[in-house]
């Protein structure tokens, strides 16, 4: 049984996995191979330029590890599990997620939604806008599930006050100016929301607020509503207002993804907390559900 959740992100590896007594040897080019004890091991992300055995992949699943098999992104695509009698860390906590009562799920989506909103507000005053206050006012109206549709009423006001000078109106997918600037850089973002839920052994299916038969990723969904305000004000702070989006905006705007999060982590690695997180509410073994906020907890709130 494993004695730590540690994930193994080989996305990017340029070498080979092999098995060598109960650990796992990582073979980079041109480095010394790295040994790492199988027991401590819970998830391993596999790219497309690693090698490995087919006796590790059967050791693997002995040791109940879960494999991500990840796309050029390194965005996992598909996932092979143990069917080893004892529960591995993966299934405990699926089920947990699975299992998760409605007024878990519906609390949970609550602090998402404060969260997201707190933010909102917090990019209005960081780029000298108007209606932060406001704002802030809506995120404390929120309720268990948001049936009222704060988040909605929240959007209105938001983008208007953020690029309402500019004659904007957010329509995802309308493919020019601004809208296609946050388009490309939240699907990054996506990407990395996606990786770190399925890191942290969670099932992408299921979320608490987003719920869509036609959606594999409505728990990626759920986790990137409290990053948006975050990249939002980056995209507001670029000087990239045409209505192209060529190789140097879109580099911009990756930048913009790998920047900080309220002066300590990236987004990425922030967002890989996040989810850890969101796993152990699942599991119960967090009472609340502890959601990051663009700008933390400033004083206006």
């Amino acid at each position: 049984m494993q004695s730590a959740w540690r994930v193994m992100d080989c996305t990017q590896l340029r070498g080979k996995l092999r098995y060598v007594r109960g650990r796992l040897r990582v073979c980079r080019e041109g480095e010394d191979p790295v040994e790492i004890p199988l027991a401590q091991i819970a998830v391993i992300l596999l790219g497309q330029k690693a090698t490995c055995s087919t006796a590790l992949l059967f050791e693997l699943a002995k040791h109940g590890i879960s494999v991500m098999l990840c796309d050029w992104r390194g965005i996992p695509v598909g996932a092979l599990h143990s069917w080893s009698d004892s529960p591995t860390f993966v299934t405990r906590r699926q089920r947990a997620q699975v299992s998760m009562s409605v007024p878990r799920q519906k609390n949970a989506w609550m602090q998402i939604i404060k969260a997201k909103v707190r933010g909102q507000a917090h990019c209005l005053d960081v780029c000298e806008k108007s209606g932060g206050n406001e704002l802030r006012e809506l995120a404390k109206a929120v309720r268990s599930g948001d049936l009222t549709n704060i988040e909605g009423q929240a959007a209105r006001k938001y983008w208007q006050y953020l690029f309402g000078g500019e004659g904007f109106r957010r329509v995802p997918g309308a493919g020019e100016g601004r809208n296609s600037q946050l388009d490309y850089a939240y699907a990054v973002l996506r990407g990395f929301v996606i990786k770190s839920i399925c890191s942290a052994g969670l099932s992408p299916v299921f979320g608490v607020g987003h719920h869509n038969r036609s959606n594999y990723f409505c728990l990626a969904d759920d986790l990137i509503e409290p990053y948006r305000p975050a990249i939002d004000c980056r995209v507001a702070q670029l000087d990239i207002q045409g209505s192209s989006l060529g190789k140097d905006e879109k580099t911009a705007l990756v930048q913009a993804v790998h920047s900080q999060f309220n002066g300590g982590l990236t987004i990425p690695s922030s967002i890989d907390e996040f989810a850890q997180q969101f796993g152990l509410y699942c599991e119960s073994k967090e009472r609340v559900l502890a959601t990051p906020i663009f700008g933390g907890y400033d004083e206006k709130g």
